[in-house]
């Protein structure tokens, strides 16, 4: 009796100290949080050097290669729950674009599209890969076409999620609130306004802790000055005060033949849905997936639908790959 009394204090002494831990220690809690899915979806923590700059990266799975690449104010765990669905079939891996996540900050801050599309070439070369897969959401988006059109023979297919860099799009919502004067929504300067941010990037936001979205609103506040200095790179203001994009993609892919899988939400609140059509119409080879009832971040918002579809799209390049 005495046994069972004493186990069942410690019972209650361990929730008592977990419960303790989630809401005072919200960096630990979110730190868990994030090694528990990572295992569960099969992809590892690593870190490589890349001309003296520290880029850490998420790597699981075998085969051909499937490199992602995060936008703006996000890190590689944008891609941790799509790599689920992928690692059984290819090798995945999501790097933090220096600059963002855990990989190290830039001397001289040059975090341009086309500066960025560099350090990937670096990070490539570091790692050995010679030909791969190359994924983009939002800003990574626009890294990766000026990626792919720099180095095609390096590229097997192109995967743009919502990708920066498309003009002549349908102004977005967020947009049309830049060019009223209002400051951009996605750069938060207090860690109670992340809760807006998770309103403009998703249709239907996936739930969160509260302690959980203090944790990331803390993070994101703190690299306000920074995420500003970054924002003022990849975008250029035109006459309307409406913000363009600094590296238009069209110039770039035009003509080229590279397999594409364009993939927007048709309630996209930063960039326009519109912008699909318009980067499909210079790219002979790419196909258009509009997910319905959507936002920006389509494999975080419907991480499964969003894999099924890549993959429906890279079996058709290689019917035997999955």
């Amino acid at each position: 009796m005495v046994r069972k009394h004493w186990f069942t204090s410690l019972l209650v002494l361990l929730a008592v100290l977990v419960v303790t831990a989630w809401f005072v220690l919200p960096g630990f809690s979110y730190a868990v949080l994030v090694a528990a899915e990572r295992a569960h979806c099969r992809v590892y923590r690593m870190e490589v050097m890349v001309d003296e700059l520290p880029m850490a990266y998420l790597e699981g799975g075998d085969g051909e290669v499937i490199l992602l690449l995060h936008g703006f104010t996000a890190n590689k765990d944008h891609w941790t729950r799509v790599a689920r669905l992928l690692t059984p079939h290819y090798r995945v891996i999501a790097v933090d674009l220096p600059g963002f996540g855990e990989s190290g900050l830039v001397d001289g801050g040059d975090y341009s599209v086309e500066a960025q599309a560099e350090r990937i070439h670096g990070f490539a070369r570091t790692l050995g890969l010679t030909r791969f897969h190359l994924g983009g959401s939002s800003t990574g988006g626009n890294i990766a076409g000026v990626f792919a059109a720099r180095y095609p023979g390096s590229v097997e297919s192109l995967w743009l999620i919502s990708p920066l860099g498309v003009t002549g799009a349908k102004p977005s919502e967020v947009e049309q609130m830049i060019a009223s004067g209002a400051r951009s929504p996605l750069i938060i300067e207090r860690p109670g306004q992340f809760g807006d941010v998770l309103d403009i990037v998703f249709d239907n936001r996936p739930y969160l802790p509260r302690s959980v979205r203090r944790h990331l609103g803390k993070q994101a506040a703190a690299r306000y000055h920074h995420y500003q200095w970054v924002y003022e790179q990849i975008r250029d203001i035109g006459p309307d005060g409406r913000p363009l994009p600094a590296t238009p993609l069209q110039p770039l892919l035009a003509g080229s033949p590279l397999p594409t899988l364009i993939v927007w939400g048709e309630r996209d609140r930063v960039l326009d849905v519109s912008g699909a059509a318009l980067l499909a119409d210079v790219m002979p080879n790419a196909q258009v997936d509009i997910m319905p009832r959507v936002g920006h971040l389509p494999m975080l918002e419907r991480p499964e639908e969003t894999a099924e579809r890549y993959l429906e799209f890279l079996a058709t390049l290689d019917p035997e790959a999955t």
